[in-house]
């Protein structure tokens, strides 16, 4: 069963604070974005990413680069 956007954005809102602490969540936020952007579309990771200073910080602000969208 697919995850609303909702509970997506929520998952990843939740794994933030743990990065560098658990040792996966890096790799959840990756892969539930991942999801985002096979069900929703790149743009909704854009917004996602754009919308959230930490995961700039994280190691997810090269996606702003690569896609050159106006966030």
């Amino acid at each position: 069963m697919t995850k609303t956007l909702e509970e997506l954005r929520k998952k990843i809102e939740n794994e933030i604070p743990f990065i560098d602490i658990k040792p996966y969540s890096h790799n959840i936020i990756s892969i539930t974005l991942e999801i985002i952007n096979h069900e929703y579309g790149e743009q909704e990771v854009v917004n996602i990413i754009a919308d959230n200073y930490e995961l700039q910080e994280q190691g997810w602000g090269y996606i702003l680069e690569e896609t050159k969208c106006d966030y």
